[in-house]
C-alpha cells in the first residue's frame, strides 16, 4: 500500500507540473496577446527568432512548471484523491488550451479561476513557505563564469564606443550591474523551478543552463567573426515569422555533414560535462546561499545601476550615453533614469516614407534586348585589372563612365528587391507579403517584352522568388538551382556555366529585339567558388571554408585571395559571354548591366562577411552599364546607385520621364548629382540602418528594432560626416539643418513626412 501510494503521489506530482507548463505554453502555442488598459503585448515577441522564442518558451515553462509544481507539494499531494483530480484537471485544461479547443476569453477566465481556487486551497491547507531561507548548495564557479560570459558578450564592441574612456567605462559599469540583476533572478527562479519539479525531472534544468552557457560562447564567436550575434542572426533567418534555417544554408550552399552534426552534439556534451564539473568543483568549496539573499542582491544591483544611470548625465557625453543604450538589447532601467531623458542620436524625425506608385503601363519606343547580370558577393575595389582583367577593360573602354556607386543594401533580398522595383528598401516586408511581379519585370511584360529569369543560386531563399517574381505571371522562363536535383551538375561553379549555357541557348533560339534576361552569378558567394577546370591566379589562396577568429595578417590575406580567385572566375564567364554576344551580332544594340547584390568585410573592420552593417566594404559595389550603339557610352556620372538602375533602364527604353521620375532612384543619362540612400534592418555592427550620400558628405540613421523588417515611423541621425571628417552640432536644430544644406534633395524624394522632433538640448 505504502508503495501505491507514492507512485500515485509522484504521478499526481508529474499531471500538476506539466498542466502548469501546458497551460503557461498555451498563449505562446497560440499566439495570443496580452491586453492590458488598451495595450496589446503578444506573448511571442519575436516570432520566428529561433533564440527569442526558446528564452520564452524557456521562461513559460519554468513559470508553470514552478505554479503546478509548488501546487502538488503544498496542496495537492496533501488533498488525496481530490488532489490527483486537481492535478489531471491542470494537465487537461493546458492540453485543451494548447489544442485550440479554447477560444481565448474561456482560456483566461478558466486560467484566472485556477489560480484563485489553487490560492484558497493553499490558505485553507495552511500553506508555509520556507524556501527562500533555506541554505542550499551553489554551483558558484559556473555562475561565475556565466556572468564573465555575459558581461563580455555585451561589452564586446567596447572599442567602437563613442565619448572616450567615460563612455567606456560606463558601459562597463551599467553591463556588469544589469548582468548582476539577471542572473541573480534566473539563479532564484532555476532554485525555484528545481524545488518544484518532480523527480526524474530535475536533470532538465542543468541542461537548460548549460546550453545557455554554449549560446553565450557562441555569440561571443559570431559577434568577432561576423559583427553579430545569435540574436540578431536567428531573427534575420525569420522570415514572416518563420524560421527555415535549412533553406537558408542551401542558399549560401552551406551544407552539413554527418561529422559536423556530431561535432555539434560533443561540443554541447563537453558543455554539459563541464557544468557537472563546475558543480563537482563549487561542492568541494562548500559554496552555499539562500535563495532569498540573491534576491536582496538583485535589488542592490539594480539600485546601483539605477544611481549609476542617473549620474552619467553628469560626467558621460550625451553621445556616449546613447552608444551605451543602442548598443545592448536589454535595459533595466526606465528613461527617466537613463539616457533615454533625451531625444535618441544628433535629431529625432517623426517620419513617413514615400512609396514609387507603379506606372500604369509603359510607353517605350525603343527595344533593345537587355542582359541583367547580378553578381553575388562583388566587391566594386575588386573590379580591377589584376583580379577582374577584362571586366576592368570593357568597363573604361565601353560602358557608361562613373565615379563611386552603391548598392541598394548590404543583404541579397533587399537589393535585388530595390533593383528590381524602383523602390528603397524599407518597403520589402510589405512586397513580401503581397506576392506580386516586381514593377520592372511586370510592366516589361504588359509592354511585350519577354522575360527571362536565371539563377545558379536558390532563388526561394527569404522569398526571394514570390517577393519579386510573384508566381510567374510576367516571366516567361524562371529557372533556379533546386537542391539535390540530379539536372544541375555538381559545384557552384559548374552551375554558373549551366546558367551560361542555358542563356546562350535562348539567345540562339530568340530574335533580337524585346528580350530581358535576368542571370544570377553564385560563385562569389562564401566559401568563393570557381569551375573546377579554372586556374586560380592566386595560388596562395585558403583551402579551409572556415575563417578563424583571430587571423593573422596572413590568414587574411589568404582568405582575399580565394575570394579573388572566385571574381576573376567570374571575369572570364563575363568575358565569354560578351565575346558571344558580338560573335552573334547581338552586342552593339544591347543594354548590358553588371552589378554586385552587396560586398563584402574582410577583416577591414575586424568582422568577416557582409549583412552586419553599411560599412563601405559591404555596400560599395559596381554599376556598369553598357548602353546601345545609338545612345553612345553615356556622359559620365560622380555617383550610380541600385536605385537609379530601373529609371535608367525605363529611359534607355524611350520612355517618358513621367513613367519613371517618382521612382527612388534617377536615370543615370540625365545630368545631376543626386544624394544616394541605402538601407538595412541587418545594422547590427553600429546600429545605422539608413545611409544618404551626396558630395562627400554622409548622414547615418537608426531607429527603434532596427533589426526587424518594416516601416519606422521615427528615425534619428546617428552620425554626419563631410569631406574632412565627422561633424558636431550645437543641437538638433543645426543637425536637421545641415541635412537639409548637404543632401538638398533626399528628404522630398523619400519622404512624404520628415518633421523634427523637440528635443530639450
Amino acid at each position: 500500500m505504502e508503495k501505491r501510494n507514492r507512485i500515485l503521489l509522484h504521478a499526481g506530482h508529474w499531471l500538476a507540473w506539466l498542466g502548469g507548463i501546458c497551460i503557461a505554453l498555451t498563449p505562446f502555442v497560440r499566439g495570443w496577446s496580452i491586453v492590458l488598459g488598451g495595450n496589446r503585448t503578444p506573448v511571442r515577441i519575436w516570432p520566428g527568432n529561433l533564440i527569442v522564442e526558446l528564452l520564452v518558451a524557456g521562461g513559460l515553462v519554468g513559470l508553470g512548471g514552478m505554479f503546478g509544481g509548488l501546487w502538488w507539494q503544498r496542496v495537492g499531494c496533501r488533498q488525496g484523491r481530490r488532489g490527483g483530480l486537481g492535478a489531471a484537471i491542470l494537465l487537461g485544461w493546458g492540453l485543451a488550451g494548447g489544442c485550440g479547443w479554447l477560444v481565448p476569453w474561456v482560456y483566461w477566465a478558466g486560467t484566472a479561476g485556477l489560480l484563485v481556487w489553487a490560492g484558497l486551497a493553499g490558505v485553507r491547507t495552511g500553506w508555509k513557505w520556507r524556501f527562500p531561507g533555506t541554505l542550499m548548495p551553489w554551483n558558484g564557479v559556473f555562475w561565475g563564469l556565466l556572468l564573465v560570459l555575459s558581461v563580455v558578450s555585451d561589452c564586446i564592441q567596447v572599442g567602437q564606443v563613442e565619448g572616450g574612456v567615460p563612455a567606456v567605462l560606463g558601459l562597463v559599469m551599467a553591463r556588469v550591474l544589469t548582468q548582476v540583476v539577471l542572473l541573480c533572478l534566473l539563479w532564484f527562479c532555476w532554485s525555484l523551478f528545481r524545488r518544484a519539479s518532480p523527480l526524474g525531472s530535475r536533470w532538465l534544468g542543468g541542461i537548460a543552463l548549460g546550453l545557455a552557457l554554449l549560446v553565450l560562447g557562441a555569440e561571443i564567436g559570431m559577434r568577432k567573426l561576423w559583427g553579430k550575434g545569435l540574436v540578431l542572426f536567428f531573427g534575420e533567418l525569420a522570415v514572416g515569422g518563420k524560421f527555415d534555417l535549412l533553406r537558408v544554408m542551401e542558399g549560401g550552399n552551406v551544407r552539413l555533414s554527418v561529422a559536423g552534426w556530431l561535432g555539434v552534439a560533443g561540443v554541447v556534451l563537453l558543455v554539459c560535462v563541464g557544468y557537472l564539473g563546475a558543480a563537482r568543483i563549487s561542492k568541494g568549496l562548500g559554496l552555499q546561499v539562500r535563495p532569498g539573499r540573491m534576491l536582496w542582491v538583485a535589488l542592490g544591483a539594480w539600485l546601483l545601476l539605477l544611481a549609476e544611470q542617473g549620474s552619467e548625465t553628469l560626467w558621460n557625453s550625451r553621445m556616449g550615453r546613447w552608444w551605451q543604450r543602442r548598443s545592448c538589447l536589454v535595459q533595466l532601467c526606465p528613461g527617466e533614469f537613463s539616457s533615454l531623458e533625451f531625444v535618441p542620436g544628433m535629431a529625432s524625425f517623426a517620419v513617413r516614407f514615400r512609396e514609387p506608385q507603379r506606372s500604369p503601363a509603359l510607353a517605350p519606343t525603343r527595344r533593345p534586348d537587355v542582359y541583367w547580370f547580378i553578381v553575388e558577393t562583388l566587391r566594386g575595389d575588386a573590379v580591377r585589372p589584376e583580379i577582374m582583367p577584362f571586366v576592368s577593360q570593357w568597363r573604361d573602354t565601353e560602358c557608361q563612365p562613373t565615379g563611386e556607386s552603391r548598392a541598394a543594401s548590404n543583404a541579397t533580398h533587399l537589393s535585388w528587391y530595390a533593383m528590381l522595383s524602383g523602390k528603397p528598401p524599407v518597403f520589402w516586408d510589405q512586397d513580401r507579403q503581397a506576392q506580386q511581379p516586381a514593377p520592372l519585370l511586370a510592366l516589361l511584360h504588359a509592354a511585350g517584352y519577354r522575360n527571362e529569369v536565371r539563377s545558379a543560386a536558390i532563388l526561394n531563399y527569404a522569398e526571394m522568388d514570390t517577393t519579386n517574381f510573384g508566381h510567374g505571371e510576367a516571366t516567361e522562363v524562371l529557372v533556379s538551382l533546386t537542391p539535390g536535383s540530379s539536372e544541375w551538375p555538381p559545384g557552384v561553379g559548374e552551375h554558373d556555366l549551366e546558367v551560361m549555357a542555358q542563356v546562350q541557348k535562348s539567345v540562339l533560339t530568340e530574335p533580337a529585339g524585346g528580350i530581358f534576361r535576368l542571370v544570377a552569378v553564385e560563385s562569389p558567394h562564401y566559401p568563393y567558388n570557381w569551375g573546377a577546370s579554372f586556374t586560380p591566379p592566386f595560388a596562395d589562396f585558403a583551402q579551409s571554408s572556415w575563417f578563424p577568429l583571430h587571423p593573422s595578417q596572413q590568414d587574411t590575406d589568404k582568405v582575399k585571395h580565394r575570394y579573388w580567385n572566385s571574381l576573376a572566375w567570374v571575369d572570364t564567364l563575363v568575358r565569354d559571354y560578351v565575346g558571344f554576344l558580338k560573335e552573334h551580332g547581338r552586342y552593339d544594340d544591347a543594354i548590358i548591366v553588371l552589378t554586385g547584390d552587396h560586398g563584402e568585410e574582410l577583416q577591414e573592420h575586424g568582422v568577416w562577411f557582409h549583412a552586419s552593417g553599411l560599412t563601405t566594404e559591404q555596400i560599395a559595389v559596381p554599376v556598369i552599364v553598357k548602353w546601345p550603339k545609338a545612345l553612345g557610352r553615356g556622359e559620365p556620372v560622380a555617383v550610380a546607385s541600385h536605385l537609379d538602375l530601373m529609371p535608367s533602364l525605363l529611359d534607355a527604353l524611350g520612355c517618358p520621364e513621367a513613367q519613371w521620375g517618382g521612382l527612388a532612384g534617377r536615370s543615370l543619362l540625365r545630368a545631376g548629382e543626386p544624394t544616394t540612400l541605402v538601407m538595412t534592418h541587418f545594422a547590427s555592427q553600429n546600429g545605422e540602418g539608413m545611409l544618404w550620400r551626396r558630395n562627400g558628405y554622409e548622414a547615418a540613421f537608426g531607429w527603434k528594432k532596427i533589426w526587424e523588417p518594416g516601416l519606422p515611423g521615427r528615425v534619428w541621425v546617428a552620425r554626419i560626416s563631410g569631406p574632412q571628417g565627422k561633424l558636431e552640432f550645437a543641437s538638433a536644430a543645426a543637425a536637421a539643418a545641415a541635412l537639409r544644406e548637404y543632401f538638398p534633395d533626399a528628404i522630398g524624394r523619400w519622404f512624404e513626412k520628415f518633421e523634427l522632433e523637440k528635443s530639450p538640448d
